[in-house]
């Protein structure tokens, strides 16, 4: 038994270290395209959306009452937000990916800026703000020309 804590121990160790070490890549990484995107919405392109992959979940919240409710985070890019994410309760995120024929949801009234977010969500949005870049330069891809 001791062998088997002391393992897990080790290995708590590890991922602490990793998402300690991702935060600081990410807090030292993901201010510049922010300011950049900034600068962007200030030349007038300030209405574009995007929203990527889910990056995160946990429970809502802890209370007497406890309920197994989910809130999702989902890597977003908004115009003038910058980088950060969605935040869902599970039903509404399944009921939003559930459906073909919904309408798509107005972001802005659930992103979270990145600096706001917890550390852990922080800690995985360079994993996926590449691919948010590139789909925003891919919808203005005509000025490159």
């Amino acid at each position: 038994m001791h062998d088997n804590l002391s393992g897990r121990a080790a290995e708590q160790t590890r991922l602490t270290d990793l998402i300690r070490t991702s935060l600081s890549l990410a807090d030292a990484a993901i201010p510049l395209p922010n300011e950049q995107l900034h600068s962007l919405a200030e030349m007038g392109i300030d209405n574009l959306e995007l929203e990527g992959p889910r990056v995160y979940s946990r429970t809502a919240g802890w209370s007497p009452a406890f309920d197994d409710e989910q809130s999702i985070f989902a890597a977003a890019l908004t115009m003038s937000g910058g980088l950060g994410c969605t935040v869902w309760s599970a039903g509404d995120y399944a009921t939003r990916y559930g459906e073909s024929n919904h309408e798509p949801p107005v972001l802005r009234e659930r992103f979270v800026v990145y600096e706001k977010l917890p550390p852990i969500v922080r800690a995985m949005i360079p994993g996926v703000a590449e691919k948010l870049i590139a789909e925003l330069l891919a919808c203005y891809h005509v000025l490159a020309r």
